[in-house]
């Protein structure tokens, strides 16, 4: 009998601890999404900067958003509204404080205002475990921020743009 657990305990250690050595690129920072969404966020503690790269957990286009149903036993996700971040002017949480629970599954309220002539307001809801990832800027470099929708107010849309590619640096002669 323990002739065969001490391979296996063996090789579950190996496994765990081989990866405690270095950092990859997922743990040691984000990778930058293809298009750069800037704009300007306002937390809830009415703290407003100027931010690069935004995300909804890594997301930009095709973002699912869900109708708010009338009941608490039906399933938002059986109305999904996917929206690109080039479509919204602003997103905004007007009830951060309250949680909505469906299916055991925790939810909030957000507001967008479509890009549109009218400014379309629409009101949707999104999952509770979905992050604001953004770069904030700063003259000595971008800040990494990641915001939970309890903790955002606004964000204003500003634009887009391809990502700034690195310089290679140049050989010394």
């Amino acid at each position: 009998m323990h002739k065969k657990i001490r391979p296996l305990i063996a090789v579950i250690g190996f496994l765990l601890l081989s990866n405690f050595g270095s950092q990859d690129e997922s743990v040691a920072g984000r990778i930058k999404p293809t298009i750069n969404f800037y704009g300007s966020v306002t937390d809830t503690s009415e703290n407003s900067y100027d931010v690069e790269n935004i995300t909804v957990s890594g997301m930009y286009k095709q973002v699912p958003f869900y109708a708010k149903p009338k009941n608490k036993e039906t399933d938002p996700t059986i109305n999904i509204t996917r929206i690109d971040f080039a479509e919204i002017a602003e997103l905004t949480v007007p009830f951060p404080e309250q949680i909505l629970t469906f299916n055991n599954r925790q939810y909030i309220e957000v507001q967008i205002v479509s890009k549109d002539p009218q400014r379309t307001t629409s009101s949707f809801i999104i999952e509770l475990s979905k992050r604001i990832i953004c770069d904030q800027v700063n003259t000595a470099g971008p800040i990494e921020k990641d915001l939970s929708f309890k903790a955002l107010k606004k964000i204003v849309f500003k634009g887009h743009k391809s990502p700034e590619k690195e310089k290679p640096a140049e050989a010394t002669k």
